[in-house]
């Protein structure tokens, strides 16, 4: 069952959910969710071919194409949300500070060893003993490279989980 209305067509899920969740008569729910349409605001896709639009508290998912209203229903707030995922990404970010200082700690040691098998390679004459040290610096460089990725991977990840508590907040 649907009803026409002036711009807007309801589904019967839409016309009983308006009836249930909002309190609207069912002989005037087209007439006020046309209404209502008028003054709506479009907020985002929901899925394919599905429009979210909202008006003073009040959430209306509308097939983009058939001009339908699937269905109504009042808007869902998250405000209260706001201060528990603030402290969620404070506590984010002194993770990846202590992380983040202890793998630095990790690179400086191995810069530090690098130093002195560099160090140890200018002061070597044997040839066996520079290739042997040569090859130590090749490790210990491959070690610290892997270590820098390692650091830019945990910035990565804690951005991306600040970025999607950011996202909810919204």
């Amino acid at each position: 069952m649907t009803i026409k209305g002036n711009r807007y067509t309801l589904s019967k899920h839409a016309v009983e959910r308006a009836n249930l969740r909002l309190g609207i008569a069912i002989d005037e729910v087209s007439d006020w969710a046309n209404d209502v349409m008028r003054k709506a605001k479009y907020v985002s896709a929901q899925g394919a071919g599905r429009l979210l639009y909202e008006y003073n508290g009040t959430q209306f998912i509308v097939g983009d194409k058939t001009r339908t209203i699937i269905t109504i229903h009042p808007a869902t707030r998250l405000d209260f949300l706001r201060p528990t995922l603030e402290r969620e990404i404070r506590k984010i970010k002194r993770e990846h500070t202590r992380k983040q200082r202890e793998m630095e700690r990790i690179l400086a040691g191995q810069y530090r060893k690098l130093s002195e098998q560099m160090t140890n390679y200018s002061n070597a004459r044997n040839p066996q003993t520079r290739e042997l040290v040569g090859e130590r610096i090749k490790m210990t460089e491959g070690y610290i490279a892997g270590n820098k990725r390692s650091i830019e991977r945990l910035e990565d990840e804690t951005m991306a989980k600040i970025k999607a508590i950011e996202v909810i907040t919204e």
